[in-house]
This record gives structure tokens, C-alpha cells and sequence, in this order.
């Protein structure tokens, strides 16, 4: 985040601050504690199904909190949003972090429950494709949204890791998504493509077959989004913070234990996430599946502890942050200034059986 940016990012900074301070300064009768929480999304939908589950259900009240889960156009306006004051949680990329933390921004904000245990990237190839491994896309074309997407980053890392480079061994094509993305592919114009998990669902639904290629194991492992504040609301207010993160982890146990309940739940919450002009039964099939895609990137079998941070792999994600451009190489990235596990066993102290019971009597 250069300084040539600075004026920029400040208008961007007020412009959300008139429009989120006229939430926060509503008196809540009950006398429950404010929280603006940041989705970095622009459309809220069923892969965020646990916060609004956590909302529905009262999770978030039973906490002693009022929470407004409010939709922003990225990762990285969310971390501006918050780090200006503009909201007291969000959910954030850690290299866009890590580089905000860097003078001269110095960013005043940490992560407090790590969300996703992989990242959402991976590679495939048309189901009938002769190929097997990353290494045999040398010489080939591969598909991405555009180029500017992750997805270059990423598709980088993973033909580096089987000593392939771009653009000595293999190309880069920009193809869309969707049905323009499927396109591509049908037509040959590409031999590959790297998307992100909610997108290979939605080609599925279309009928475009792929395979997944296999992966670095260090790759597939590098966390992702996770749940940040401000460092001095973490300070005045931890009850606060330990009541998001333990709402959060009963809203991922209730999605898992009635899937179709947390699609309706998103499509109470947020009506314009169900699919127009389909039938009923096929929009909750096509949101489950998506949602289930996504919830599968929470959990890590190398903890069963909600919000944990897996040292190593944040490790792996630093040293990827620097070789990939992500953050400046020569930056002084530390995991204790990164992120803050003193409220883990706090966000863990409830009954699980509980929230089960309760999700499968939902109606």
C-alpha cells in the first residue's frame, strides 16, 4: 500500500464512514454492545453462512452483542475500512495485512481467529485431459478469471514448486468465469485453469467436467481469510472480541449439523443471494453445495480447536507473501505482531452436542 495511494484510500475511508456511522449510532433499547463486522464481499452469500447463522440464531446476542455484517467490495477495502475506525472487526487476507503493517501505514490491527485452513485455489483440467500433474502443463495454456486475479499468484507457486516459470513454460490466459470461463475450456482455448473452490462448483452445475490436479502439500495448506480487529478495541473490549469468535465457531458447528437450514438462514439474511428464475429444490441443492465446498477450508485435521492459528503453516505463508510480491521481501513480518491466540480457548468453551441438537431441530 504505497503512499501515492494515501488521498485515495482517505476519501474511500469517509465515503464508508457517513455510511456505516448512521448504523452504529442507532441506541440498541436492549443495551447490547455495537459491533460493525466487515464481509470482504460485495454480495454476502452462503460461504459466509456461519455469521449470518451466528446473527439468526442468536448466538451473537446470547454474547451480549448487536452485530451488523456488512458487505464490503474486497479484502483489502475491508482492512482499510478497518483499520481507519470504520468498524471494530473484518474479515481479512493476511498478506494484505502484513504488508499494512509496514511503515509507513503501521496498521493498528491483528488477527484474532484464523477462519480458513487452506487456501481457496487449486488446478484443474477437462476430465477427459491426458494430464496428470502440474508438471505436464509445461507448454500449455491455463485459464484465469483475469489478470489481476490471486489465481496468477498462485498458478505461479504452483508450476514453480515442479520447476516450471511463466512465461518460459507455460502461459497465462485471461477467460472470465462462469459460462465464458467454461467456454474456453469446452473450446480447447485453454488446457487448464486455476479458479477458486465456489467457482469450480458453479462450472459443475453448468456441466463442464474437471479433475483436479495434485498440489504442493505446503501450497494447498497456506492459510487464508481470517477474522481481524483493531488493536485497541482487542484492548478495551476482549469480552466483545471472545464473543464474536465463540458465536463464529457454534455458527460453523450449526451449518455443518443442518446445511439446508444455513441456506435459508442466508437467504432470510440476505434475500438477494438466492438464485433467481430456479426452481426451489435445485437453488438449495446448487447453495449447499457451494457452502459445503467452502466449509470444508475451516477445519484442519491438525487441530480440532476453532480459531487456532497452526504456526508452521503461517510460516509458509510469509515466505510465500515475500517470493510471490505479496509483501515487500526485505519486510519485518512477525506472527506475534500478525496474530493473537489468547482468546482461542475462550472462542472453544461451550457445548458443541448443544448446538447440534439445536441446529437439527431448527425449522
Amino acid at each position: 500500500m504505497s503512499t501515492r495511494h494515501a488521498p485515495w484510500l482517505r476519501r474511500v475511508a469517509a465515503v464508508f464512514a457517513i455510511a456505516v456511522t448512521a448504523t452504529a449510532s442507532q441506541a440498541f433499547a436492549q443495551g447490547l454492545t455495537k459491533i460493525r463486522l466487515l464481509m470482504p464481499i460485495a454480495q454476502i452469500d452462503e460461504i459466509f453462512s456461519p455469521f449470518l447463522i451466528a446473527k439468526e440464531v442468536g448466538y451473537f446476542r446470547d454474547e451480549g452483542l448487536d452485530v451488523d455484517i456488512i458487505a464490503v467490495a474486497g479484502a483489502k477495502a475491508a482492512l482499510i475500512q478497518l483499520a481507519s475506525g470504520n468498524a471494530e472487526m473484518a474479515v481479512i487476507q493476511p498478506p494484505d495485512l502484513m504488508a499494512g503493517q509496514q511503515p509507513p501505514n503501521n496498521m493498528p490491527v491483528q488477527l484474532v481467529y484464523d477462519m480458513y485452513y487452506q487456501n481457496i485455489w487449486s488446478v484443474a483440467v477437462p476430465t477427459e485431459s491426458p494430464i496428470k500433474s502440474v508438471a505436464e502443463l509445461k507448454g500449455k495454456k491455463i485459464g484465469v478469471a483475469a489478470m489481476g486475479s490471486t489465481a496468477v499468484t498462485y498458478g505461479k507457486a504452483f508450476l514453480d514448486k515442479v520447476g516450471l516459470q511463466v512465461p518460459r513454460d507455460a502461459q497465462f490466459l485471461a477467460i472470465g468465469v462462469g459460462g465464458q470461463g467454461a467456454t474456453a475450456v469446452r473450446s480447447k482455448a485453454v488446457d487448464a485453469v486455476i479458479y477458486w473452490d465456489a467457482m469450480y462448483i458453479k462450472l459443475s452445475q453448468i456441466g463442464l467436467g474437471l479433475r483436479f490436479l495434485p498440489t504442493d502439500e505446503k501450497l494447498r495448506s497456506l492459510p487464508d481469510a481470517s477474522l481481524g480487529a483493531r488493536l485497541d478495541f482487542i484492548d478495551k473490549n476482549p469480552k466483545a472480541v471472545i464473543g464474536i469468535g465463540r458465536a463464529l465457531a457454534k455458527g460453523y458447528i450449526f451449518n455443518q449439523a443442518n446445511p439446508e437450514a444455513a441456506i435459508r438462514i442466508t437467504w432470510k439474511q440476505v434475500p438477494t443471494s438466492k438464485a433467481l428464475n430456479v426452481p426451489e429444490d435445485k437453488a438449495l441443492k446448487n447453495a449447499i453445495a457451494v457452502n459445503q465446498t467452502r466449509m470444508k477450508i475451516w477445519v484442519t485435521p491438525k487441530t480440532n480447536v476453532w480459531g487456532k492459528f497452526i504456526d508452521s503453516d503461517w510460516q509458509n505463508l510469509v515466505a510465500f507473501a515475500k517470493q510471490y510480491g505479496l509483501v515487500d521481501p526485505k519486510a519485518d513480518v512477525s506472527l506475534a505482531r500478525l496474530y493473537t491466540e489468547r482468546f482461542v480457548p475462550d472462542f472453544n468453551k461451550f457445548d458443541r452436542d448443544a448446538v447440534i441438537a439445536q441446529a437439527k431441530a431448527w425449522k
